[in-house]
């Protein structure tokens, strides 16, 4: 009597979409990053703080800001600063603001999020004559695999920025009430960047610091706090880099870890 023949099939699971967080073997390298919605004070003062120390960053800019700052974003792509996507509208794509938990928020979904990362793109070619580069970074650092798996359809990566355990590498500048007890001043903000490593042994080489472009506070911090950040980083032997360049030394030399394996880790958002 013939035996049955079984057929077996292996099903293999799509890895999850990337999300950078750092790129640990970049070495004495990090990458400053600017986030761009509304606020649009001291921004041209800040470009000009940047491009005083011949310092190349990424700015994530949303739709809007693209719109309604179209220059602002133009002196940026033309003093070399890589131009990321950051949605059109901002909107909140999880629920953690109410959960503390990265569900995909009602009302957000596949067509939803690819028309606001294709509208942006569209909004950024026309302020700079060309599409802006294939980073993302989500709203208020709420993503999940499934969000990261819709933007990579279109050929974008997640990129966040640099945690720790209850913390993340974030300047906080974008506190403006004095009242909170986050609110700090720029020397505190400097501070804050720059005792990362010392509060949670995470290292500044290959690091991703998350900042904005724009303030609505009437001295935007940044202005004083980005050059103590820079001197500081330069005496400490660090270089800024764009986070494409990040991830190009990352993977550029023998044994080095592979980009497709950089920065999987929990999501942990900060970010209001």
């Amino acid at each position: 009597m013939a035996l049955p023949v079984l057929a077996c099939w292996i099903v293999l699971a799509a890895p999850p979409a990337l999300n950078i967080t750092s790129v640990p073997a970049a070495g004495p390298y990090f990458a400053l990053t600017f986030d761009a919605h509304s606020a649009e004070g001291g921004a041209r003062e800040l470009l000009a703080v940047l491009r005083e120390r011949r310092v190349r960053a990424t700015i994530f800019v949303t739709g809007r800001f693209a719109t309604e700052h179209a220059d602002i974003v133009r002196l940026a792509a033309a003093d070399g600063h890589e131009i990321g996507n950051h949605t059109f509208t901002h909107p909140h794509l999880t629920t953690w603001a109410t959960d503390h938990r990265n569900t995909v928020r009602p009302g957000v979904g596949r067509a939803f999020l690819q028309d606001e990362l294709r509208r942006t793109a569209e909004a950024i070619e026309a302020a700079i004559g060309r599409p802006p580069s294939r980073f993302w970074r989500a709203p208020y650092g709420e993503h999940n695999a499934a969000i990261r798996g819709w933007a990579e359809e279109l050929g974008l990566v997640q990129v966040d920025w640099t945690r720790a355990p209850g913390d993340g590498l974030d300047s906080l500048d974008w506190v403006d009430d004095p009242r909170r007890r986050s609110y700090m001043g720029a020397e505190a903000m400097a501070r804050r960047v720059l005792g990362f490593e010392a509060r949670h042994g995470v290292p500044l080489g290959g690091s991703i610091i998350l900042m904005h472009l724009g303030s609505t506070r009437p001295e935007p911090p940044l202005l004083e706090a980005v050059p103590i950040i820079l001197d500081e980083t330069d005496r400490r032997g660090l270089r800024p880099v764009p986070v494409g360049e990040l991830v190009r030394l990352g993977a550029a030399g023998p044994g080095l870890e592979p980009v497709e394996t950089l920065g999987r880790r929990p999501v942990l958002p900060s970010h209001p």
